[in-house]
């Protein structure tokens, strides 16, 4: 039997997204056409925030950052330090498919925009939103791109090791990923790597959520991630072999990578480490992982097909 992780799946999953300095604020009337407004079985929690509130101080410490954000002038994450009022907005909804609650706090946030100004940051990311951002729609959960809702951050320790953990997976249920020891030329392809093996358990849930037996949800301590799988996540344009009409796409090379999780209950994080009948040693398996992910060699187990 496949050795497995069970994940307790909440019954009800949410996501926040923050009008950041409005210009003004909503009125009793207004927030109660916003409740009227929404789809059955979700739930709309608005609240007001300043920078003490840890997701929005992160969001704003990465803002100022000119090599975290270096798009954004450090002048707004200033700003909006000294700014109060910013509202968080968010939906929730049961877990499964569609993820209801996605679309929900997006079409809030859009009506909330259009009544009080001001600029959207999604927390879950650390990110500041432009005005035209809209995630992408998937019609079935096999081609949901996760990269709209889930972010990788790159840190870098005492050490000189570089580290990726993911932020946002908590709107579907899931604990973060996280993967420490790497080097400076493994962090392109550990990206990928990172949001592939995401979009593998993200499709998972969305499949499956409401099925699994007491709310535990079965995770293979052993993952494989193609590089199929990174191009979903990601919303990589791929194109099928032949097809004339999408010569202008970039085809995806065929690679795979096995990661094994480990579940720290502790941190609440899902440990990324070698599979366990490693062959060649870690550092290889970190360097054949990062070419797999980058250019379809295959890192199967460290080894062979």
């Amino acid at each position: 039997m496949t050795p497995r992780i069970s994940l307790s799946i909440p019954a009800s999953v949410s996501a926040t997204l923050v009008v950041a300095a409005p210009e003004r604020p909503l009125s009793v009337a207004e927030t109660a056409r916003l409740r009227d407004g929404l789809p059955d079985g979700v739930d709309l929690r608005l609240a007001e925030i300043d920078a003490r509130d840890p997701a929005l101080a992160r969001t704003i410490s990465r803002l100022r950052c000119p090599h975290c954000s270096p798009e954004v002038e450090p002048l707004v994450g200033v700003l909006l330090e000294r700014t109060d009022g910013h509202l968080a907005v968010t939906c929730a909804a049961a877990s499964g498919w569609p993820p209801v609650h996605l679309r929900a706090v997006l079409e809030v946030v859009d009506q909330i925009m259009e009544l009080t100004g001001g600029v959207l940051l999604d927390t879950g990311r650390a990110a500041l939103l432009p005005p035209e951002w809209r995630p992408r729609t998937a019609t079935s959960p096999q081609a949901f791109p996760v990269v709209d809702w889930v972010g990788v951050d790159v840190c870098l320790d005492d050490d000189g090791r570089y580290g990726l953990e993911t932020t946002g997976m908590s709107r579907f249920g899931l604990p973060d990923l996280q993967v420490a020891g790497l080097q400076e030329h493994h962090v392109h392809g550990w990206l990928h790597l990172m949001y592939g093996l995401a979009g593998v358990l993200t499709r998972g849930i969305l499949k499956g959520a409401g099925a699994w037996r007491d709310g535990v949800y079965p995770v293979p301590v052993e993952i494989s991630v193609s590089t199929t799988d990174t191009a979903i996540a990601m919303a990589s344009p791929t194109r099928s072999a032949g097809s004339a009409k999408s010569r202008s796409r970039r085809e995806i090379p065929r690679g795979r990578a096995t990661v094994r999780l480990r579940h720290d209950t502790s941190a609440g994080r899902l440990l990324v480490r070698p599979p366990a009948d490693l062959s060649g040693g870690e550092a290889r398996w970190r360097d054949r992982t990062a070419m797999a992910m980058c250019e379809g060699d295959d890192a199967h187990r460290g080894g062979g097909p």
